[in-house]
């Protein structure tokens, strides 16, 4: 670990796939000169590779009359690499991750149709493309998908806030959301 050291990269780029291993490269020879170890580089990279990834998709994916066109769209990648923490943050011009409405699809036990909404999960969960099986037994991943429990689960701290038309920052999903800051931390750990 090199100390009293940091390493710090910010850049603007087209929304286009192939944007992730350039900076996915750039983030490994940055952890490499911090002599972050293996397993924290790996860490790192896969939570990275998914975030960038994520934005990409729901940037050229913005169908709302108000995104611009798929060419002037752009992604913003920054990180800060030292000798205790990684930080980044990734900002995208797409339509947001609405936590409400993945939330309110989860059974509510207190609802008089709760019944019916177990029902219906469970039909909308076999319809899932991507599961998990856990002892042999096939367990749906929904709501949440298996790239943010990833990231969850090697971040320290993870903040989702919305760019918002009307209010700047908002902290839900509108007509007005025009894009997603994503920011992740997590301190030294190997």
């Amino acid at each position: 670990m090199i100390k009293n050291k940091e390493i710090a990269f910010l850049d603007s780029f087209t929304a286009s796939t192939s944007i992730v291993p350039e900076v996915i490269d750039q983030l490994l020879k940055d952890l490499q000169e911090m002599e972050c170890p293996r397993e924290e580089i790996d860490e790192i990279i896969l939570s990275m590779d998914e975030s960038i990834t994520n934005a990409i998709q729901v940037t050229l994916n913005c169908k709302d009359k108000s995104c611009p066109s798929p060419d002037t769209r752009n992604i913003t990648i920054r990180y800060i690499i030292n000798e205790n923490e990684f930080d980044a943050t990734i900002i995208d011009h797409g339509t947001g991750l609405d936590f409400f409405k993945i939330f309110s699809s989860v059974p509510d036990n207190a609802s008089s149709d709760y019944y019916d909404q177990i029902v219906t999960y469970a039909t909308d969960s076999e319809k899932s493309k991507l599961t998990v099986k856990i002892n042999g037994e096939e367990i749906p991943l929904r709501g949440i998908g298996a790239g943010l429990k990833i990231i969850l689960s090697f971040m320290d701290s993870v903040v989702i806030e919305y760019i918002d038309k009307k209010s700047i920052i908002s902290s839900s999903v509108s007509e007005n959301t025009d894009g997603t800051i994503f920011t992740m931390k997590r301190k030294r750990r190997y």
